[in-house]
């Protein structure tokens, strides 16, 4: 399993809200075992994903850290931008591995 900074950042942000993996698929739109995949990194994100999780995070009104993001599309640049670093990420090392 590859362990990228989406899947860590998701991880870390559902934890901290004490959600279960059934509470952000709820919140998000995605079934529980896509959110199981991108936090095991199993699965890159998908525009989809990153719509679906910023909604849900941008939607949480009970917790939040001094610094996180507060409207829907600061959410969704930060995901799509560890979204992208986590699909360059993978590309790399699938390349390193065929060599």
């Amino acid at each position: 399993m590859y362990s990228s900074a989406f899947s860590r950042f998701i991880k870390t942000h559902r934890s901290l809200r004490h959600w279960t993996q059934q509470e952000l698929s709820n919140r998000s739109g995605l079934s529980c075992s896509e959110i199981s995949r991108l936090e095991s990194g199993m699965r890159t994100p998908t525009l989809r994903h990153v719509k679906g999780i910023a909604e849900a995070l941008a939607s949480d009104n009970k917790r939040r850290a001094g610094n996180d993001p507060k409207p829907y599309e600061a959410w969704l640049s930060l995901l799509v931008d560890l979204g992208e670093k986590a699909r360059v990420d993978r590309n790399e090392s699938k390349r390193k591995n065929e060599s």
